[in-house]
């Protein structure tokens, strides 16, 4: 994680900020544009006298580009008096009405842009969404309009002409040319002859589509008393507020400890001054459990996450846009919503991988909207029952950063006791293949008999982890990726789950002909296919990927679960985490082993987690809960200490290891990727490239680790070789980049990728 205080810039806006809270107006020759091409530096453009004035930095302009000056679509980046270039290409049209990012997104887009080593062009083209550059939710129609040239300058006005000046001046204004001409009963040639005397024009303009929905009544919200913990929190947040300055606020709380309502309580304080507040989620439990939450406390609240279709984010990015959004919840890219007047950043589930974007640019959420808020001075809050390492050590040595506990849950109800099923005795002592331990069998029986409910997770979909010949040893694998295909029993295919790549299932072995082969490993539909015929009672749904693709269908699963008409809920990740339902009693982790074998330094930090974030959705209500973590690995400590709910102990345990090898917190890596269809190309240029970064590095203090073939050699018919650059503080590895960022050019047939702060090095 970031720890820089300011961002630097490479090249700032021009001067002064107006009322809006855009950067002031460029009235120089020329301009750099970014261009969002992949190439690593800016263009100079010619302003022509005529848009000197109206443009600012954050506006998008079409300038030619290229041989063929085809028009292309760029950023106004910053004013520029003087260029060295012979011969400079105008801008050609300005296309915004108004800078589409404000001035701190464009600070903001200049720290993404030298920190994760990309493009700016590409920074912008991430930050504002795709649907708002379309203009979804919009229509371009043609409008009549009246003009001020007076009637007696233009000497005879005909019958039907007069129908249609007439017409405009009881109220026609902003009609359509034909509409115009059908109710002043004449044809549209009229309206182009009084076009041509220049007294109506035509204009081209868009009209909003969108239907509101921002606005709700709000009910009247239930007395909600602090325990002394939470005030603690509350307080401390509070106090950033009420001193304008920026700092960070980890909110360490157990499950069911009561965060939401520390977040709650925060942004009231700054909705009721008239500021807004971003709350950043994981798009896994950004549910209507979570939205609803928000929405019963404030009556202007938007929402932005990637089932939302083009207009509704169009229509979202706008309300917040124009100060129509008090509150905007959001998944990763919800960072860059476009608030006016930012007063608080509240980050949920902090330690979650998918807050880690693994496109260009490859940024992780949490630490943008840590610098975003560091730009405004604003304070910030992270939450989560298991907080990243890295967070927890920044606490404990970075000053802008303090920690505030919450130890018990609400109402004294005790944390689950969790029970470790070791795995091994049951194959021994049981034959064939259960998915299900004898121990979580009887509970979720014992659970359904009393009306109540169950969660089993188990991080991985389909029916079968891989397909396998136990003649040959033969393992069915992806044509285009170095990696096993999963066999999903519905509707009956192997697949990729990388690249997607789908196949029917082979009735014998494609290597040796005999039919042998067998389906090994578990999936979300294994599971659930065991529930359904040990208990054929009992009422299971399964939700992962597969299950939740339509449009709707994870809110629909949930829904069900919530209103009681499932009885047993199968899951991935979807179920671990953001998920409050009182009724349910236990949970089962159906593999704890299957993080824990990911080769990544991460790997036990993941595993602690996920065990703790799926434990903590068992007794949330007076009736209790229990946990039961199947394993074969029943004395790894990970395990033991997340069944103890002891995250002091494994942080402790993980950091002193982490220390001692240099990794983050105590280093930080990047990642570099090549990648070709052609294996000797792209092993070539990783071998070239490394020869060009070793003295750099070494002057750096950088450690070059490789560069070898990635984990997965192989994904979507490209190779893939990296290498881990591996450097003792922020500092250094960005003076290593400034001084080789000029040299990072693949050759021809080779793609290249650069990930700061990798989460994860497959």
């Amino acid at each position: 994680m970031t720890t820089l205080t300011m961002p630097p810039h490479a090249t700032t806006p021009a001067p002064g900020t107006p009322p809006d809270g855009a950067a002031a107006a460029i009235t120089t020759p020329y301009v750099a544009v970014a261009l969002p091409l992949g190439v690593d530096r800016t263009f100079t453009y010619a302003l022509p006298e005529k848009l000197r004035g109206r443009l600012r930095p954050g506006q998008r302009v079409s300038v030619p580009f290229g041989k063929g000056n085809h028009m292309a679509t760029g950023w106004a980046v910053s004013g520029q008096e003087a260029t060295d270039l012979r011969e400079v290409k105008p801008v050609a049209e300005i296309l915004d009405a108004a800078p589409l990012l404000t001035e701190d997104l464009l600070d903001l887009a200049f720290w993404i842009s030298r920190y994760y080593v990309t493009p700016l062009g590409q920074v912008f083209e991430a930050i504002l969404p795709a649907a708002v550059k379309r203009g979804a939710g919009f229509k371009t129609v043609q409008i009549v309009v009246r003009t001020e040239k007076a009637e007696s300058d233009v000497g005879r006005i005909l019958s039907k002409q007069r129908r249609v000046l007439d017409r405009l001046a009881e109220g026609g204004a902003g009609l359509a040319p034909r509409e115009l001409a059908r109710q002043a009963g004449c044809t549209v040639a009229v309206i182009k002859s009084l076009q041509e005397k220049g007294l109506v024009r035509i204009e081209t303009r868009q009209m909003d589509e969108f239907a509101r929905d921002l606005f709700l009544e709000l009910e009247e919200p239930k007395a909600v008393h602090l325990t002394a913990e939470q005030g603690l929190a509350l307080q401390r947040v509070k106090n950033l507020i009420a001193a304008g300055k920026f700092g960070v606020v980890l909110l360490a709380g157990v499950t069911s400890s009561g965060k939401t309502e520390v977040y709650l309580r925060a942004i009231a304080e700054v909705v009721d001054a008239g500021r807004q507040a971003i709350v950043l989620v994981p798009e896994i439990a950004l549910t209507p459990q979570t939205i609803r939450r928000f929405r019963e406390r404030f009556t202007q609240v938007a929402v932005l996450h990637s089932n939302l279709s083009d207009v509704e984010r169009h229509r979202q990015w706008r309300d917040i846009a124009e100060g129509r959004a008090d509150v905007v919840i959001g998944a990763r890219s919800g960072v860059f919503a476009p608030v006016r007047d930012l007063g608080l950043v509240v980050i949920d589930e902090e330690h979650e991988n998918s807050f880690k974007q693994d496109t260009a640019p490859r940024y992780h959420a949490r630490d943008v909207a840590i610098m975003r808020a560091n730009l405004v001075g604003v304070p910030v809050v992270l939450g989560s029952a298991t907080p990243s390492l890295e967070s927890y050590q920044n606490t404990r040595s970075v000053e802008h950063y303090q920690e505030a506990r919450l130890t018990q849950r609400i109402g004294g109800r005790p944390l689950p006791p969790v029970r470790i099923v070791d795995m091994r005795l049951e194959a021994a002592e049981r034959k064939g293949h259960h998915v299900l331990s004898r121990p979580l069998e009887a509970a979720i029986a014992e659970a359904w008999r009393k009306q109540e409910q169950t969660i089993l997770f188990l991080n991985r979909r389909g029916f079968a982890t891989h397909l396998f010949c136990v003649k040959c040893g033969h393992a069915a694998r992806c044509p285009d990726c170095d990696v096993g295909l999963t066999y999903h029993a519905k509707p009956g295919y192997l697949q990729c789950h990388y690249c997607g790549r789908r196949t029917p299932p082979p009735r014998q072995c494609p290597a040796c002909s005999a039919e042998t082969v067998n389906y090994w490993g578990t999936g979300t539909q294994r599971v659930e296919e065991e529930v359904r015929r040990k208990f054929p009672d009992i009422r299971a749904a399964r939700l992962d990927a597969d299950a939740a693709a339509a449009r709707g269908g994870h809110e629909k699963i949930l829904a069900a679960f919530r209103d009681g008409e499932t009885d047993v809920l199968i899951g991935t990740q979807m179920v671990a985490k953001g998920l409050d339902f009182p009724n349910v009693t236990v949970v089962g982790v159906i593999n704890a082993d299957v993080a824990l074998s990911l080769p990544d330094f991460r790997a036990n930090e993941r595993a602690f987690q996920l065990i703790t974030q799926v434990a903590g959705r068992a007794g949330r209500g007076p009736k209790g809960g229990q946990v039961f973590v199947q394993t074969f690995q029943p004395e790894h400590l990970a395990i033991q200490q997340a069944a103890r709910h002891d995250y002091e102990a494994f942080a402790r345990d993980e950091l002193e290891s982490r220390r001692v090898r240099g990794y983050p917190p105590f280093g930080r890596l990047a990642r570099i990727i090549v990648r070709s269809p052609s294996r000797q190309k792209a092993a070539e240029a990783i071998q070239a490239l490394a020869g060009r970064l070793l003295e750099p590095a070494r002057v750096a203090g950088v450690h070059i680790l490789g560069p070898q073939p990635c984990p997965i050699a192989k994904l979507s018919r490209f190779w893939r070789y990296h290498m881990i650059l591996k450097a003792p503080t922020a500092k250094a590895l960005l003076f290593f980049w400034n001084r080789v960022r000029p040299d990072l050019t693949p050759p021809g047939g080779v793609q290249m990728a650069i990930d700061v702060d990798p989460q994860a090095t497959l």
